[in-house]
């Protein structure tokens, strides 16, 4: 994104276009999901030592938010340590880690087993970015939870269209 703010002076409509695609994707650095940046090869140490220092000095909250997240306002100058906040507790949470090696030199955290147990998960996480995707997946589940039977899908798959065409409005 700094990038193709930067590039505005050069070509404002395409930078300007690129930005808006962007924009659809800013679920990405909710506060929820910034965490998961701590465990790619991607960042340097000290954007991860930032993130980690940030996370252990920011409250855990009571209890986490439902629905959908807040989507974080971007500028040139945004790093992703900017973006942690309270809901950036979730991740580890969840997993019932504890947040000691955060303190600790990045170099260090392999061999904390709460940050092995952390990177395990993070690992096996199955990213599903498109919505064509998601709907796929949905689908997919769905109907091998009700049929496995090739000819009650099809007939599962046209009662679906049927009733799409018939209600108009349900389609979104």
């Amino acid at each position: 994104m700094k990038d193709m703010m930067k590039f505005k002076r050069t070509d404002p409509e395409i930078a300007q276009a690129v930005l808006q695609k962007l924009e659809n994707h800013k679920w990405y650095l909710t506060q929820e999901v910034v965490p998961l940046a701590l465990f790619g090869s991607r960042l340097s140490d000290k954007e991860k030592q930032d993130i980690a220092a940030k996370l252990h000095a920011t409250v855990k909250p009571d209890s986490f938010r439902r629905g959908k997240p807040m989507f974080p306002q971007v500028t040139a100058k945004t790093t992703l340590a900017d973006l942690v906040g309270p809901e950036s507790h979730l991740l580890l949470d969840t997993l019932g880690i504890e947040y000691d090696w955060l303190l600790q030199p990045v170099a260090t955290w392999p061999r904390s087993d709460d940050y092995s147990k952390a990177l395990e998960y993070v690992s096996n996480v199955k990213v599903v970015n498109d919505i064509a995707e998601r709907g796929v997946k949905m689908m997919t589940d769905f109907a091998n939870i009700i049929t496995t039977d090739s000819q009650q899908k099809q007939y599962l798959l046209q009662t679906v269209e049927y009733n799409r065409e018939r209600f108009d409005s349900f389609k979104k």
